[in-house]
């Protein structure tokens, strides 16, 4: 359905957005809205509208001027502020998510949208009026290669919803679209096409404060990993999840480095650094570690490469390497990596448990079968 009528039908727009939706008729999205169409309700994910809060930092003190558009945070002090309430959807007939996700089942956005669904599934569930759902067309940018595993069911969170891979391949709608079919979501929902087929990778929004390019979207999935440890991912430097280390390690140690290359030859390389992050973990202390710097973005996997970099510096470093404990998006009762890996097969690598060829052979078949499922949601 052409977005004119699509959208010229709507009477009460919702909008669940941020600024990397950004470029249709050279402005926001949700300002193209709000001035041709009338937007009643503006939904925020984690990080706020423009990407201004970093990661698990509550917007509910955020404050905008959008005249008479109702704004709501859907990421605040307690995991009850994730999902909308289900009056809050009930006076609208429709909802927009416009919103770049890059490509890795631990980015929240996608979840957002998915608890926004599931409460318009309610809504149909007891009768009452619910609205459709209209999906932009924004691309993949880490593109399609699959990585990972499906999340197992005790692992799920904020940052996995159940099932899903790590690096899921879809576009935003099309892993939404799954989600509706394998939550049986009582919904109307249509993509609306508002990105060109093709664009250039230096039109790049970051959809949060600390994707800062493109590239970072290919290392994502494997480096996010270091979330659940006490390295530094690169938060507090220019390059996050490209750069990473920790005060403890030796980017000089030549046999650290030919361990962590040996396993992707020719794919990327490693170039040791020392590097002082200016906030978040060892904030304005020299960190030892590496700029990754990918030779071949498309057969990279890095996944692989984040296991295997943990697994080799708690071997490398076993009296300063930790896995953090604490609360970690709104659970408590596990520590953030198994959040994160939510598999006990590749846990289990990391413990030192199974072999490298072992996770290597359990991944390809894995990411075989999620790639039948997924066929029709591209």
């Amino acid at each position: 359905m052409k977005k004119s009528k699509i959208l010229s039908d709507a009477k009460s727009i919702g909008m669940i957005t941020n600024q990397s939706a950004y470029g249709w008729k050279g402005d926001y999205h949700f300002r193209i809205i709000q001035k041709e169409y009338g937007l009643k309700k503006l939904f925020l994910p984690e990080h706020g509208l423009f990407a201004e809060l970093q990661d698990q930092v509550s917007g509910n003190g955020l404050i905008y001027d959008l005249g008479e558009t109702q704004v709501l945070n859907l990421y605040g002090d307690n995991e009850e502020s994730l999902a909308p309430a289900e009056e809050v959807l009930s006076d609208l007939d429709t909802l927009i998510i416009d919103i770049r996700d890059v490509g890795a089942r631990y980015y929240t956005f996608l979840t957002t949208a998915l608890y926004a669904m599931q409460a318009a599934d309610r809504l149909s569930k007891k009768g009452k009026p619910r609205p459709r759902i209209l999906v932009s067309n924004a691309k993949n940018p880490a593109g399609s290669k699959i990585e990972g595993s499906p999340l197992e069911k005790r692992f799920s969170s904020f940052v996995g919803v159940q099932g899903t891979l790590h690096r899921h391949g879809l576009s935003a709608a099309g892993l939404l679209e799954y989600y509706k079919d394998k939550f049986d979501l009582n919904l109307e929902l249509y993509r609306l096409d508002l990105y060109p087929k093709k664009s250039s990778e230096f039109l790049w929004v970051p959809p949060s404060p600390n994707i800062p390019a493109q590239t970072t979207c290919y290392v994502y999935t494997g480096l996010c990993l270091l979330e659940g440890t006490n390295l530094s991912e690169g938060r507090g430097t220019t390059r996050p999840f490209e750069t990473f280390g920790a005060p403890y390690i030796d980017d000089l140690d030549r046999s650290l480095l030919e361990k962590l290359q040996e396993k992707q030859k020719g794919v990327f390389r490693l170039r040791p650094l020392k590097f002082i992050p200016t906030f978040h973990k060892h904030a304005g202390k020299v960190c030892g570690g590496y700029q990754i710097l990918l030779d071949k973005p498309k057969k990279f996997h890095s996944l692989l490469f984040g296991l295997l970099l943990i697994r080799t510096l708690r071997e490398f470093y076993p009296d300063k390497f930790e896995f953090l404990q604490g609360p970690y998006e709104f659970r408590s009762d596990l520590p953030a990596i198994q959040l994160l890996v939510g598999d006990q097969f590749l846990l289990d690598y990391l413990d030192g448990k199974r072999s490298y060829s072992e996770i290597q052979d359990y991944l390809e078949e894995t990411e075989k079968k999620w790639k039948k499922v997924t066929k029709n949601y591209h």
